[in-house]
């Protein structure tokens, strides 16, 4: 009996609620999910397979330091040094979630402001870009563990994708796709030709309260 199984289920469902709403491609974007029983462990997509079809004996179990804790003719994903410099770098973060979506992605290489235009933009507060490197390069995975430093949760690497981690996936998942929302209501109103009206600050203000007290 696989001891995972149930995370692996968790893992199948959010990748097909993620694929379903066009935040990963069927060779684009990738999960890990740190092992419930020990820390220093992970699970992790595998390289190479068309996500749509991916299976619970395919997700890959690895520790930190990307050493295969099994037998497997599946390779990690080539992001994976990504992947576990965040987990070693936050140990509150047990889930990480990287996507390619069209409307964020189109976001980073335009060079527009991230505005609080709604409360989901409001609860996401900022999106920090960082610059493309090396997919998958131990240089990579440190630049952009530094950009979720602290209690930062996403960055968008420009001209490739973004990152979101959390305390678990269905919260990782979650961030993305508002993430993702608040991307494309911005993208729109610059497609209409209109800047799009931002919250006054009392506005912004009173969604920030109702953060911090766990009513929204």
């Amino acid at each position: 009996m696989d001891p995972y199984i149930d995370i692996k289920k968790e893992f199948l469902e959010i990748k097909d609620d993620l694929y379903a709403r066009g935040l990963i491609t069927p060779f684009g974007g990738n999960i890990s999910v740190r092992c419930p029983d020990n820390p220093n462990k992970a699970l992790v997509t595998p390289s190479g397979v068309y996500k749509k079809f991916l299976t619970p004996d395919q997700i890959l179990c690895i520790d930190l330091q990307g050493k295969m804790l099994e037998d497997s003719p599946y390779k990690p994903t080539s992001e994976t040094p990504i992947h576990l410099a965040i987990l070693r770098a936050r140990p509150d973060v047990n889930a990480v979630v990287h996507t390619h979506p069209v409307y964020a992605t189109a976001f980073g290489v335009s060079g527009l402001p991230f505005l609080p235009i709604t409360s989901d933009a409001v609860i996401v507060g900022s999106l920090p870009i960082v610059e493309w490197t090396v997919t998958g390069s131990a240089e990579s995975g440190e630049i952009i563990a530094r950009a979720l430093a602290g209690q930062q949760n996403y960055v968008l690497i420009r001209n490739h994708g973004l990152f979101v981690c959390g305390p678990n996936l269905p919260n990782a998942a979650g961030f993305t796709d508002m993430i993702e929302s608040v991307c494309k209501e911005i993208v729109l109103c610059k497609m209409m030709g209109v800047n799009p009206r931002v919250l006054p600050d009392e506005k912004v203000a009173l969604i920030q309260e109702l953060i911090k007290s766990h009513l929204v």
